[in-house]
C-alpha cells in the first residue's frame, strides 16, 4: 500500500514568509504604488517583464496580481506567460497564491482529474519563490512604464 502524502507545513509556512519578504523588497521605497513593474535580463539575451497589481485590499490582507513573460512576444505552441494572483497576510508576515477565489489545498488525491501534484500548493509557493528571487538577482525596477506596440 502506498504511503499517504502528508504535507510539510513547516516548510510550506517558512516558504510563504521568505515570499512575503521577497516581496517587500521589491516594493521596497514605493509602497504607495498600486503597482510595480520589473525588467529582467536572464541568460541567452532573454529579456522579460514581471508586473505586480495591487488588487484588493483589507485591514489584515492584500491581494496582487502577478504577470510575468517575455518582452517580446515569441511565436511558440504554449502561452509563455505565467499570471497568479498572491494573496499577503500582514498579520503573520505570510504570501500565498491563491486563484482569486479561493486557496489551493494542501494535499490532493493522486491520479485526479484536474492533473494536480499532490503538493500543489507548496509547488506552486516555490514557482513564486523561484520568480521573486530571479526578479531580485537580474531584474531592475521600470519607473515609467510606456506601452507600445510595432506597426
Amino acid at each position: 500500500m502506498a504511503k499517504q502524502y502528508v504535507p510539510d507545513l513547516v516548510s510550506l509556512q517558512m516558504l510563504g514568509e521568505l515570499n512575503y519578504r521577497r516581496l517587500g523588497k521589491l516594493m521596497r521605497g514605493q509602497e504607495e504604488m498600486d503597482s510595480w513593474h520589473f525588467s529582467i535580463h536572464s541568460a541567452g539575451n532573454q529579456e522579460s517583464r514581471l508586473s505586480l497589481t495591487l488588487g484588493k485590499e483589507s485591514r489584515f490582507t492584500s491581494e496582487i496580481a502577478l504577470e510575468f513573460g517575455p518582452e517580446i512576444e515569441t511565436k511558440l505552441l504554449f502561452d509563455a506567460r505565467l499570471s497568479m494572483i498572491i494573496r499577503l497576510y500582514h498579520d503573520v508576515g505570510i504570501a500565498e497564491i491563491t486563484d482569486g477565489h479561493r486557496q489551493y489545498k494542501g494535499v490532493y488525491p493522486y491520479p485526479n482529474d484536474a492533473m494536480l501534484h499532490r503538493d500543489e500548493k507548496f509547488r506552486l509557493n516555490q514557482q513564486l519563490a523561484d520568480l521573486l528571487e530571479l526578479c531580485l538577482k537580474h531584474g531592475h525596477r521600470l519607473h515609467h512604464v510606456v506601452s507600445f506596440q510595432f506597426a
